[in-house]
């Protein structure tokens, strides 16, 4: 088969031939039909995930979904033909956390598909049963590959968040496929949306995708903090702000705009980074500042279903082979990206 391979840690990624690979017990293969392009990947091929040498060389992604081609020992609930999207993390299904259904709390925690495990820039794939979730039949594999992170993912915040339509929303980096994503299951729940972002083509590309009940505001000007409360109905600013970026000075800007019992939700894992306001502000305002990670398998299973039922509409700006994978990465490192790019092996 042909896949997309990393050789070492932050290295170019370069397409090679590689054996097809067999499913071990309760593991499934599954024969890749879509996978996302993503951020988060070139995060873990730059080592942010986990850097250690032996996992490398490694096939990367995570987002995907496809179908069952082939079942290891010891499977039970999954046949050949089954429709499946792909949970992200690997975890034990034994601790607490996982026998009350957050598994992304999961304290045996064994790490990232994709990383810790062969991924999906390639023709086939395995994956433990477990991680293969049933997608409905009528969704097409590029949103199933959506549904798994780039819409999984908001509906966990929007449910942490308890976001509803007394609140305004403020997605900091809406252009991007968890971001306008968001967006859309926000104004869903009833909110105000401040969709925030740089750049004309950015904005415009939000704009296009989005409703009525979103409104775009430019991340990069420097009164981003005035127009924050002046688009708020009271003056008061944002209720929730979500950050998908991990820029500090936008964070910083976003914090003080913030309403009153406001909350902030941090995505990113930039190891680098840090946002700390002094502890007066979170009694002066009742505020609170949390992390968002990732989302349960019902909540895979859910998001599939919001798109299946059209309630959110899936946002794909490009469609790639293998061939093209590399470049996509390089674009995303240089910023050029917005959106959701689908690797579709069989172009």
């Amino acid at each position: 088969m042909k896949a997309v391979v990393l050789p070492d840690w932050g290295e170019e990624l370069a397409v090679e031939s590689r054996e097809r690979p067999d499913p071990a017990p309760d593991e499934v293969r599954v024969e890749v039909r879509a996978c996302g392009v993503t951020r988060t990947v070139e995060n873990a091929i730059q080592g942010g995930l986990d850097d250690d040498p032996g996992l490398v060389p490694r096939v990367p992604g995570h987002e995907f979904a496809g179908v069952v081609d082939a079942v290891g020992e010891d499977v039970t609930d999954h046949t050949v033909g089954d429709r499946v999207a792909a949970y992200f993390y690997l975890t034990c299904g034994r601790c607490d956390a996982c026998r009350r259904g957050d598994a992304n709390q999961c304290t045996d925690f064994g790490g990232w598909l994709g990383v810790n495990t062969q991924g999906a820039y390639a023709e086939y794939t395995t994956l433990p049963a477990a991680n293969a979730l049933p997608i409905p039949d009528d969704l097409s594999f590029g949103a199933a590959a959506i549904a798994a992170d780039g819409v999984a993912t908001p509906l966990h915040i929007c449910e942490r968040t308890d976001i509803g339509d007394e609140d305004t929303v403020l997605v900091i980096g809406a252009a991007g496929r968890i971001g306008v994503h968001l967006t859309q299951l926000a104004a869903a729940r009833g909110a105000t949306v401040l969709a925030a972002d740089v750049r004309d083509e950015r904005l415009a590309h939000v704009e296009s995708v989005t409703g009525p009940a979103v409104s775009t505001i430019d991340a990069s000007r420097p009164d981003f903090t005035a127009r924050l409360r002046s688009a708020t109905r009271y003056g008061d600013g944002p209720s929730v702000v979500v950050d998908t970026v991990g820029d500090v000075p936008t964070l910083e800007a976003a914090w003080d705009a913030l309403a009153m019992g406001g909350q902030v939700v941090s995505l990113t894992t930039h190891h680098d980074r840090s946002f700390a306001p002094p502890l007066k502000e979170f009694v002066v305002k009742e505020a609170s500042v949390m992390g968002s990670r990732y989302a349960t398998r019902q909540q895979v299973i859910r998001a599939a279903r919001l798109l299946s039922d059209g309630r959110i509409d899936p946002v794909i700006t490009d469609e790639v082979g293998l061939s093209a994978v590399p470049a996509v990465h390089a674009d995303i490192r240089d910023g050029d990206t917005f959106g959701m790019t689908i690797l579709d092996p069989a172009r």
